[in-house]
């Protein structure tokens, strides 16, 4: 702790004489039982590595990541964000260090891998490994390319069964980090591939249909996708898909693409669901995808027009006395959402 306060001062004490022998002292308490200083360790690296990384050598830069891709796993989800934190750090810095890229090639990102396939992968630690593969990406060690395969190759179903939803959910969202942070052209052809995955009508295979459509939602809740012509109708056809999983997944995708260019999408989703009796259902969970994010996102003021909210009021309460319970049911859960955000125009509607 002492020498973290020393690396966080503006004073930029010099600690070139004992730089190297505290480096190695405190990459070896990495392998320590005490949770607590291998976490205080961690931080501490940190600071030394933004403070003095010119100073710390190459070989230290290997111990340190060979170590660090030991504590990411799911069985300490904390300390696993605070190691990808930490390797974040050094890749940012150290990015023209070429024992440093393939350290981290070798070594880390096999473990990284092995991590989002993982049903416990939330919060902190899920932000932490998105983050890990834009610097990945933007450090030139490894291509965009490579990544991207080794990203999706992780969602293929394992002798030992399918991933859990959450796994796919954590590898969609950085597959959509990972194509935001390598640029627009490189993003583009992602999509496009992404396209070519749902129109292609002989592709039996659902698994790579269901992780198409979920890349898709989180790039399109991340970028505006409205320079990819159609892109909604191609989505929606896959509401016609026999798999349930399937139908989920475009109706995912839908909503969050929505999110992406609200003045585009929005209407094209209130419309269908007037018009298109036999989507309302998943049609609907697409809305509530959208009015979610608003919730979630905004920041202050909702991002939902005061005459979107409106519009989406009138067709929930045309939709509220539906004969379908499943179809009553969601409406029920966008009213709550739409409560969270404009309670002062929902609630006085409820009570008329």
């Amino acid at each position: 702790q002492a020498f973290a306060v020393i690396a966080n001062s503006p004073l930029r004490i010099d600690l070139s004489c004992v730089l190297d022998h505290v480096v190695s002292e405190l990459t070896a308490f990495l392998r320590k039982a005490n949770r607590a200083l291998r976490q205080a360790t961690l931080g501490t690296l940190n600071s030394l590595v933004v403070t003095y990384g010119s100073q710390i050598g190459s070989s230290s830069y290997e111990t340190i990541l060979a170590e660090l891709s030991t504590l990411i796993s799911d069985g300490d989800l904390h300390m696993a964000a605070l190691a990808l934190e930490l390797c974040c750090t050094i890749m940012v810095d150290r990015r023209s260090v070429k024992n440093v890229g393939l350290a981290v090639k070798q070594k880390v990102l096999p473990e990284a891998l092995t991590l989002i396939r993982s049903a416990l992968l939330q919060g902190q630690a899920l932000q932490a490994l998105q983050k890990f593969f834009a610097a990945l990406v933007q450090s030139a060690n490894i291509s965009f390319e490579t990544l991207l395969n080794s990203l999706i190759s992780t969602a293929k179903p394992s002798q030992s069964g399918g991933l859990s939803k959450q796994a796919l959910f954590s590898i969609a969202q950085c597959v959509a980090v990972l194509c935001l942070a390598a640029g627009d052209q490189k993003c583009a052809s992602t999509i496009e591939m992404l396209k070519g995955i749902l129109n292609d009508d002989s592709s039996t295979n659902s698994a790579k249909q269901h992780m198409a459509l979920l890349c898709l939602g989180e790039i399109g809740r991340r970028k505006d996708l409205s320079s990819h012509i159609q892109i909604e109708n191609i989505v929606i056809e896959s509401f016609q898909s026999p798999f349930e999983e399937i139908k989920s997944a475009a109706s995912y995708a839908l909503g969050n693409i929505a999110v992406g260019n609200l003045s585009k999408y929005l209407p094209f989703i209130l419309d269908q669901i007037d018009n298109q009796q036999k989507k309302q259902y998943l049609l609907l969970h697409s809305l509530k995808e959208v009015i979610a994010r608003q919730s979630v996102d905004h920041t202050g003021e909702s991002e939902l027009q005061d005459s979107n909210i409106v519009k989406i009021l009138a067709l929930l309460f045309n939709h509220c006395e539906s004969e379908e319970e499943g179809v009553r049911n969601v409406v029920a859960e966008c009213l709550g959402k739409i409560a969270l955000i404009e309670p002062n125009k929902l609630i006085p509607a409820l009570k008329v």
